[in-house]
């Protein structure tokens, strides 16, 4: 399987990615949750037994088009949080016990605004942080590597698919949450975060066999180097990525609705992260390799 040899597709494949999730997310603008707007947020417990669809259904119905969600805390005990104002809180918990008038309220809070821009920016940082340490981290493992490519240029290229990842990932949960209400809160950003750590893992595997066939063989060219690199781990690679992925289709099927989001938003980003380390890392590192080569002689 010679991928290098189309690496110019792939490379174009990878601008055009990032220009259409660009333009999806330009349309189909994320919907945030209450952890980044700010909302209302009541733990109850009621006296008599409620199945968890079943209170769902009925707060739903007393309180709609609040982007409610209702998610049990313990048994018989429920969290519901809203994108409430803070001027209509009171009514919301109200609303809340019209609708369960036996229940007990553990805690009510209002959640302001200001947490929400707080969350929101060190999600940002957060991204960017891991980013900046992934470039250290994979120059300093690739040190005194043999060739032409420097050290770093392995940490900037895994970033480069990173991004790549997140813009597919993010565009394509936008598009999904906007027929499905689905909507970006605390627990998807680290869904993220891991999808982060699940790409750059695969993205090692490859760059470390083509280390050590850069040492092994290095009459071989880049390109052929990193060809033989990739048939060597692209059973492993995708053998891991299709275990993971079938046992988050499963928890999307058969696991509650509060999760969905958490186990959708992982299932593309694994998918795409996994496709990034073969078909847009790789290339990347050899088109650079060539454009080195050429220039320094």
């Amino acid at each position: 399987m010679n991928i290098t040899r189309y690496k110019n597709i792939f490379l174009f494949a990878y601008i055009g990615i990032i220009i259409v999730g660009l333009a999806l997310l330009f349309f189909f603008k994320p919907s945030f949750g209450i952890d980044f707007t700010g909302g209302a947020l009541i733990e109850i417990r009621p006296k008599q037994p409620i199945e968890l669809g079943q209170l769902r259904e009925t707060i739903e119905g007393s309180y709609p088009d609040r982007g409610v969600i209702v998610q049990s805390s313990a048994q018989n005990q429920f969290i519901i949080r809203a994108k409430v104002p803070g001027g209509e809180f009171d009514q919301f918990k109200n609303k809340v016990v019209e609708a369960i008038p036996d229940a007990e309220i553990l805690r009510h809070e209002n959640i302001g605004a200001t947490v929400g821009k707080t969350l929101t920016q060190k999600s940002i940082y957060g991204v960017i942080l891991a980013c900046i340490l992934i470039i250290f981290y994979l120059a300093y493992a690739f040190r005194g590597i043999p060739g032409i490519i420097p050290s770093w240029a392995f940490g900037v290229i895994a970033v480069l698919a990173l991004i790549h990842d997140l813009i597919f990932t993010i565009a394509s949960y936008a598009v999904i949450g906007h027929f499905t209400g689905f909507e970006l809160e605390g627990i998807t950003v680290v869904a993220i975060l891991t999808i982060l750590g699940f790409s750059v893992h695969d993205t090692i595997v490859v760059f470390d066999r083509i280390r050590e066939n850069l040492i092994k063989y290095p009459h071989l060219d880049i390109a052929q180097n990193t060809n033989n690199s990739i048939n060597e781990t692209l059973a492993r690679s995708l053998n891991t990525s299709l275990t993971v992925i079938v046992v988050l289709i499963s928890m999307y099927m058969l696991g509650g609705t509060t999760i969905k989001p958490f186990v959708l938003i992982l299932t593309i980003g694994m998918a795409i992260g996994t496709y990034s380390s073969i078909f847009i890392a790789s290339p990347l590192l050899v088109k650079y390799g060539e454009y080195i080569g050429k220039h320094s002689k």
